[in-house]
């Protein structure tokens, strides 16, 4: 049996939200993501408290456009970090149907010219998707005055919104677990080809600068593209010297890690007892490694979610400051990283 009053408590429970929340959605207050908005209405509607017009009215999509593009390289979505790509559209899906908002996929070539492949129209929102714009880009952006977020790449000029993981912070991360571990010989297997990863190589270096222990050191090899084949070309050059000095190996993807652990145990070194391995972005692929991966973990679907938040707010505000949303990255404990600091009977 229903209530006859049913208290904005009940509603705040049902929903999982705060109860100001739920004052806010019924008042018809903006700011509420459409998404927290339907729930909350439906929520009401079911426990039978009557919803004022204006909270209806709320739950309209909170953008002017009719839809987004979202430019991908076709490269990403075949390389062996893909997934990431897959999860980050997911959560733009997810949330653009919550925003009443159609995606269109526009595939790139490497060397594709995204600026000539912008239509014009101020109804169409644009995503960028593992892109680092180019000064053109950039320019054509200003003029064309099209709502637009960066996912997981960053505009240095912060001319438009952009979100990514704090990748400065997951390499930091990553350099304090493994000297906390016992590791004073580490090699890094990077590059600098993006922002992103730069930033990530970056805070790993700085970390190990800074620590100031005797002992002490970091090789950093660039690859210049973080593929498997990169990473086997690069693991077998260090492999084929007349000894491998290092008791650990930061890789800055899952796949470069994947793929590294493969070749030392072709060249006959066990991991992680004699080499440890921490790798990066918290693919799924890691899961099935023996032993088992650590990795520094990001969501990747909540870039998606946060991009679709930044492109309707833009929409609505084109003259508003741009927004650089960075995410936390975590570090995620497994088999592949030895805590050398132990004796071996310890371990």
């Amino acid at each position: 049996m229903r209530q006859s009053r049913v208290r904005q408590e009940d509603i705040a429970k049902a929903v999982g939200v705060s109860v100001s929340t739920v004052s806010r959605v019924l008042s018809g207050a903006p700011g509420i993501s459409p998404a927290t908005t339907k729930k909350v209405l439906q929520a009401a509607a079911d426990l039978g408290t009557p919803v004022a017009p204006s909270a209806q009215a709320s739950a309209a999509p909170d953008h002017r456009m009719k839809r987004a593009l979202l430019f991908l390289k076709q490269i990403d979505l075949n390389s062996g970090t893909g997934s990431i790509y897959q999860f980050i559209m997911t959560g733009i899906q997810n949330a653009a149907r919550d925003a009443g908002l159609q995606i269109e996929l526009a595939l790139l070539g490497e060397d594709e010219d995204i600026a000539g492949s912008i239509p014009d129209g101020p109804e169409t929102g644009l995503l960028f998707a593992g892109v680092d714009p180019t000064p053109g880009l950039l320019e054509n952006l200003n003029k064309s005055k099209h709502p637009a977020a960066l996912v997981n790449g960053l505009d240095p000029t912060m001319t438009h919104d952009q979100v990514a993981p704090n990748n400065y912070q997951g390499g930091w991360l990553a350099a304090q677990y493994l000297i906390r571990m016992g590791h004073r010989r580490i090699l890094h297997l990077g590059t600098r080809r993006r922002l992103t990863l730069a930033a990530r190589s970056d805070g790993f270096l700085a970390a190990i600068e800074q620590a100031d222990i005797a002992g002490l050191s970091c090789d950093f090899m660039e690859m210049g593209n973080l593929t498997e084949h990169k990473a086997e070309t690069a693991i077998k050059q260090k492999l084929a010297q007349e000894d491998f000095p290092y008791s650990a190996v930061f890789c800055s993807t899952d796949i470069v890690a994947l793929t590294v652990m493969q070749e030392l145990r072709k060249g006959g070194m066990e991991v992680p007892n004699e080499v440890s391995l921490l790798g990066f972005n918290g693919l799924p692929l890691a899961e099935f490694s023996s032993p088992l991966l650590s990795t520094l973990v990001v969501d990747w679907a909540f870039l998606g979610t946060e991009a679709i938040r930044l492109l309707c707010a833009r929409s609505l505000e084109p003259d508003r400051p741009a927004q650089q949303i960075q995410t936390q990255v975590i570090l995620k404990q497994a088999a592949s990283v030895a805590d050398v600091s132990k004796p071996i009977r310890d371990r």
